[in-house]
């Protein structure tokens, strides 16, 4: 087995230990499931690294795509000391984002912004929810007539990103044409002109994400649509499908709270503030 295979080997096994006191720990296996199955399409993902230590069985792996900061541990005693000493290792030099990360983190996540002299710009409250692949697999979507069902065509990255609230940032169009090229996405699209009128992209952690309904098409129920053909779709490869919504966003709790999704657990995005605006 070359070094490469063992590397993949070794994530899969790190991969399985998730697996317990399910649902739990359903971000951090669909994180690192995810990033797997990129790897495997383009063993050379640009800006990605992934750390864990030789002793798997902790539990523990940092991934960094990007500007973004992906941190797990199991729970168990000197964990969160493990995974500081961890991340003290690594070079910060502002504008990272932890990211997706459940509350059970936010003490480490914390103590090395302050150690590292980063200034602290945003904390976004996230709920994560969950719905089963056993649940999900039960759905019936019908396209409403005029309009089809279909993966997300890459030369539509651009409507998306456009409509995206995080399109300011740099390499977003990049970003969404990688995990529309590699993963799950759902669309919406008028049959007359194939205008893409409604969409969703499973993202680089594992989530059912960028969900957007052009404002002209709104209360026709393609939000729920979409939702209920994404999460088929991730049944069918045996995937629950997981999801974030804001705190403060009661329509989106409502809608996934409609179709099934349970509330997992709360999660945060820190943003640290970049030195030089970027």
């Amino acid at each position: 087995m070359d070094h490469l295979a063992q590397v993949i080997q070794q994530l899969e096994d790190l991969k399985s230990l998730f697996i317990r006191d399910w649902p739990k720990y359903c971000k951090e296996y669909y994180c690192l499931d995810n990033f797997l199955d990129l790897h495997k399409w383009d063993t050379q993902l640009e800006d990605v690294k992934v750390y864990t230590l030789p002793n798997l069985g902790l539990g523990l792996f940092v991934i960094v795509d990007r500007h973004q900061i992906f941190v797990v541990f199991l729970e168990a005693e000197r964990s969160e000391s493990v995974l500081k000493e961890s991340l003290l290792k690594l070079d910060f030099f502002g504008g990272e984002q932890f990211a997706s990360m459940p509350k059970r983190y936010l003490t480490v996540a914390n103590d090395i912004i302050q150690e590292k002299n980063l200034k602290l710009q945003l904390d976004s409250i996230t709920y994560s929810m969950v719905l089963s692949k056993e649940e999900a697999q039960y759905f019936q979507v019908e396209a409403t007539v005029g309009f089809s069902l279909k993966s997300v065509s890459l030369d539509d990255a651009y409507v998306i990103n456009n409509n995206w609230e995080w399109s300011e940032l740099s390499g977003s169009l990049s970003y969404i044409q990688r995990q529309i090229g590699y993963n799950t996405s759902v669309g919406l699209y008028k049959d007359e002109n194939n205008e893409l009128v409604a969409w969703c992209i499973r993202v680089q952690d594992g989530l059912l994400a960028a969900l957007q309904v052009k404002p002209i098409y709104k209360r026709r129920g393609f939000g729920a649509m979409i939702v209920k053909e994404y999460s088929r779709r991730e049944a069918v490869q045996g995937h629950d499908t997981i999801t974030e919504v804001g705190s403060e966003n009661k329509a989106s709790l409502n809608l996934f709270t409609k179709l099934g999704f349970r509330i997992n657990d709360q999660c945060h995005w820190l943003y640290t503030e970049a030195p030089n605006g970027d």
